[in-house]
């Protein structure tokens, strides 16, 4: 069985103060379904693996994701275009197209454009099984 969807598949939703932060960032939930995101539609039967869901998600300049656990998943931050700041656990780095971040069960991120234009990232979950919880 195939699944496949791009950006004229799936509408791109508003999500304000998204974590409690700052603006109104984009997101576009091509696979799977993340109900920490009310209003944003998603599929859930899409996996049947670990996988929660893949967005494409767009923050204009000077808007954030706020902090916040994973719990009972991990989550990857990839960088598509511009240029983001992650800070994991009071870490800090500069994140750039290419660059992949990992946010492991049990810890704290956020991530921002700092840039001046759209930062777009891809954001993929997926559940930790019960015999490796934090």
């Amino acid at each position: 069985m195939m699944i496949k969807r791009g950006r004229k598949d799936v509408p791109e939703t508003t999500v304000e103060k998204c974590h409690g932060g700052e603006g109104t960032i984009r997101v576009r939930q091509l696979l799977g379904y993340e109900p920490r995101l009310p209003g944003v539609p998603g599929f859930p039967e899409d996996f049947d693996s670990c996988i929660s869901f893949m967005h494409e998600t767009v923050l204009p300049p000077g808007t954030s994701i706020g902090r916040h656990e994973q719990i009972g998943n991990e989550e990857l931050y990839y960088v598509v275009e511009g240029i983001g700041e992650m800070t994991v656990d009071g870490e800090t780095t500069i994140m750039e197209p290419g660059d992949v971040c990992l946010t492991k069960n049990g810890s704290y991120h956020s991530f921002r454009n700092i840039g001046d234009t759209d930062l777009r990232i891809i954001v993929i979950e997926a559940l930790v099984p019960d015999n490796k919880k934090a």
